[in-house]
């Protein structure tokens, strides 16, 4: 009977602390989340069991299948569009008649006519008058004057037989000129706020500078001008701030006019011995950008089965419909007026057959050669028909030229 007492009461000192750790256990564990378990414990608004709830609104329809793919265009320069290549080769056609027409009759290439083609301009003081100034040589770099690997016409040059050096180096003949439409003095405004004015009978008027510039080689002992790099006035013009209004254009602004004012007054020592400004043999313009040239250049060779190579590249011929739209080109029409412009002192020269090849320099941009000769016969009479025609505010102006044989 003690023992079973005994055992009772050892059961019930056990059974207190027992007990007590349960309490705890509800008080401070069980009744409290255990982090990370609470995310798979069923929600208070969903149902464990018996129906699923009611399905939201209904799905909403799939999207639309994609839009075919367009036509992908083929990499690379496409060729000009037929609008352009017409208005090329007629431009074209036009300066080729220009070119060996009488002054007078080229007169009529002008809006408005004029009695002769001559060029207003003719001595380096037009250039002082109409803020055209040198860049400064020593701001040049030295890679401008490389004609091989900057501009990539050097073994062109040296195939051709003339000088393929700059006279930056000993024995070269070609003489860098680059000019540009700004002050370069150290005192000078931004060319965005540079003025200057002309004076005449009519009284003074102000104009912008616009920036614009030209970089071209004159070489007379071998009767050759390079173009090499061009922006005229009116392109420059957009790019000031504010932009120049066309009132505000210099009247002196053709690469035409500018290229033969520096070859009339480099036929002179130091820079030739040669005096005959005629002596003119070629001219060439080389790493072509402009895009409308260069998709010209691309049709051309296209209708020929041709590609673009390394010199000699292709010939094109006088009278071949191609050649027009080259001539009539952003970068091969100014070379032509310098010969229609010029007829007391060149004669009736012309450009005869075009070569076009690719420059041999790490652009490989396209560069085009001008055959320049006199005419080897009579000049032809050339009988000028000008009729005009009214469309509603405009004015329609057609020139026929006959030739009389």
């Amino acid at each position: 009977m003690r023992a079973v007492a005994t055992f009772v009461l050892l059961a019930l000192r056990l059974a207190l602390p027992i007990a007590a750790i349960s309490t705890l256990c509800d008080k401070y564990v069980c009744t409290q989340p255990v982090p990370g378990l609470e995310y798979f414990r069923p929600r208070s608004s969903f149902s464990t069991g018996g129906d699923p709830p009611p399905l939201p609104n209904p799905r909403p329809p799939p999207p639309p299948p994609p839009p075919p793919q367009p036509h992908r265009p083929t990499p690379g320069l496409q060729p000009v569009s037929d609008d352009l290549w017409d208005k090329a080769g007629a431009k074209g056609c036009t300066l080729g008649w220009g070119m060996q027409a009488s002054d007078r009759d080229a007169g009529a290439l002008y809006v408005p006519i004029r009695g002769s083609a001559k060029s207003d301009f003719e001595t380096t003081k037009a250039l002082d008058l109409w803020f055209w100034y040198p860049f400064p040589r020593d701001r040049l770099a030295k890679s401008f004057f490389d004609l091989y690997e900057t501009w990539g016409i050097g073994w062109a040059l040296e195939e051709l037989g003339v000088s393929d050096y700059t006279s930056e180096y000993e024995g070269g003949k070609h003489h860098l000129v680059s000019i540009a439409h700004q002050n370069y003095e150290l005192s000078a405004e931004n060319v965005d706020n540079q003025w200057y004015d002309i004076r005449d009978a009519s009284g003074t008027t102000w104009y912008r500078a616009t920036g614009a510039s030209y970089s071209f080689l004159c070489n007379p002992d071998d009767g050759m001008i390079v173009a090499l790099s061009r922006e005229s006035p009116k392109w420059a013009a957009k790019e000031r701030n504010p932009p120049v209004p066309d009132n505000l254009l210099p009247k002196l602004s053709s690469f035409s006019d500018i290229a033969w004012i520096t070859w009339k007054a480099m036929h002179k020592p130091p820079y030739s011995s040669e005096t005959r400004l005629n002596h003119l043999h070629y001219f060439l313009s080389a790493s072509i950008v402009n895009k409308e040239t260069q998709q010209i250049l691309k049709r051309a060779h296209e209708a020929n089965h041709w590609e673009l190579e390394e010199w000699p590249g292709h010939t094109f011929e006088r009278i071949w419909p191609e050649t027009k739209a080259i001539l009539g080109s952003p970068n091969v029409q100014g070379f032509a007026y310098l010969l229609i412009q010029h007829k007391a002192e060149l004669g009736d020269m012309f450009i005869d057959k075009i070569q076009v090849f690719r420059g041999e320099s790490k652009a490989e941009l396209p560069c085009i050669l001008m055959h320049v000769r006199q005419p080897l016969g009579q000049r032809r009479v050339i009988k000028r028909e000008v009729t005009q025609e009214a469309r509603g505010n405009d004015t329609l102006r057609t020139h026929v030229f006959r030739a009389i044989l």
